[in-house]
């Protein structure tokens, strides 16, 4: 048996949370604990209050819009960080759960999913170092040994403050926020592993369902051609003891218990993440829309505002489309099952055999579709998001 753990990159992630204090260990007493979760709780919603006052106070109509677009995507993360803060418990179950880790019986298959699933960390590695990046370059740049107009980071020209403590006092905040949503988002990369090794344990029982039968016919011939050639017969209990069909059932019961626990615990994780599902699919389309608003619309002159700009884009177009693919992800791995069971060594059994056959078929033909609401988590509703985010740009742009 091959399991697969989580990675070096995965570790690390954890590893952070626990030195940030996000995460407290159960060696520290019960009130720092209690009061590191309501510091963090307090501290994580200043940003998403900073900019709704700033969207109310500043006179830029750009400035404005962006601000406004920055409450609403602060307002996500800070979802987020609520997560982290009172649900580690169910984030650590649902990480380290068996069907997360996996029993691969080859070590064909062992190396054809961790290549997979190594694949896929490794496009996640640049895109967390390009978010920190991007952060600490908006804290550097409007330092004031680099800039004298007393900006914010984000280009918040704080234009209504004439305070020289509030203004230190603002940056200094904005500066911490900053960091804080840069860990928190580190976040996604646990949601995203689990959701991959979700439809992983799916194609890993589907191929269990299509070898139903065969190993059982492979080793029957092998114990043939054994005695064929004179082999003593082993002491041990072999496969021949059990009748071929008798087996055949006992294995297809073994899977359909697997699937049905395997169904229970997504569903129990999508129970779990369903508010934050909501509110990235509810909010992802105004962040698409504002994005493309300020890149059409806002002054071509600063080029790391321009910058800031697409990777804005870039990140409120990768944090919806990632979750919705790993989503259709595991409804297509789902779909497959019935087909694999089919595939099995099941014609050639007997006649009740083939009836628990089809009964499980048909159990098997409608795939796990993971609903939030009344959304469906699929391409077709990013692609949709997506459209909403154009018409949405569309009646901006008529008030330009």
């Amino acid at each position: 048996m091959y399991s697969i753990q989580g990675g070096k990159t995965l570790q690390q992630i954890l590893k952070l949370f626990y030195l940030s204090g996000i995460w407290q260990s159960n060696e520290e007493s019960k009130y720092r604990r209690i009061s590191k979760r309501l510091f963090y709780t307090f501290f994580a919603a200043f940003c998403p209050s900073f900019f709704a006052t700033n969207s109310f106070l500043c006179a830029d109509r750009n400035e404005m819009i962006f601000s406004t677009q920055a409450v609403i995507l602060a307002s996500v993360i800070y979802v987020k960080s609520l997560y982290l803060l009172f649900k580690k418990p169910e984030i650590l179950a649902f990480l380290y759960d068996p069907i997360v880790v996996h029993s691969i019986e080859t070590r064909e298959e062992y190396e054809r999913m961790s290549k997979k699933i190594k694949k896929f960390m490794t496009f996640v590695r640049p895109y967390f170092l390009a978010i920190c990046l991007t952060a600490a370059s908006l804290i550097i740049i409007e330092l004031p040994i680099f800039s004298a107009d007393k900006g914010l980071p984000f280009f918040i020209s704080f234009t209504w403050n004439d305070s020289e403590v509030v203004y230190w006092l603002a940056y200094l905040f904005l500066s911490l926020s900053t960091v804080l949503y840069c860990v928190i988002n580190f976040s996604n990369a646990i949601i995203w592993y689990i959701m991959l090794n979700y439809s992983v344990e799916y194609q890993l029982l589907g191929n269990r369902l299509r070898n139903l039968g065969v190993t059982i016919a492979k080793n029957q011939n092998k114990n043939e051609k054994e005695k064929k050639i004179g082999k003593p017969e082993l002491k041990q209990k072999t496969i021949n003891s059990v009748p071929q069909s008798k087996k055949f059932v006992e294995n297809l019961i073994v899977l359909v218990k697997a699937h049905r626990n395997m169904t229970e615990t997504i569903e129990q994780f999508r129970s779990c993440f369903s508010t934050l599902f909501l509110a990235q699919i509810t909010t992802s389309g105004i962040t698409i829309c504002v994005s493309v608003y300020n890149l059409a619309f806002s002054s071509n002159e600063n080029i790391l505002q321009t910058e800031f700009y697409v990777v804005e884009l870039l990140y409120g177009v990768f944090d919806i489309f990632l979750v919705m693919y790993l989503a259709n992800g595991i409804t297509d791995a789902s779909d497959q099952l019935s087909y694999c069971l089919f595939e099995s060594n099941w014609i050639e059994q007997t006649e009740s055999c083939k009836k628990y056959v089809l009964i499980m078929g048909e159990a098997l033909k409608q795939p796990l579709e993971l609903v939030v609401l009344i959304y469906p988590m699929n391409l077709e509703t990013f692609m949709t998001i997506i459209n909403r985010a154009y018409s949405m740009f569309n009646i901006l742009k008529s008030f330009q």
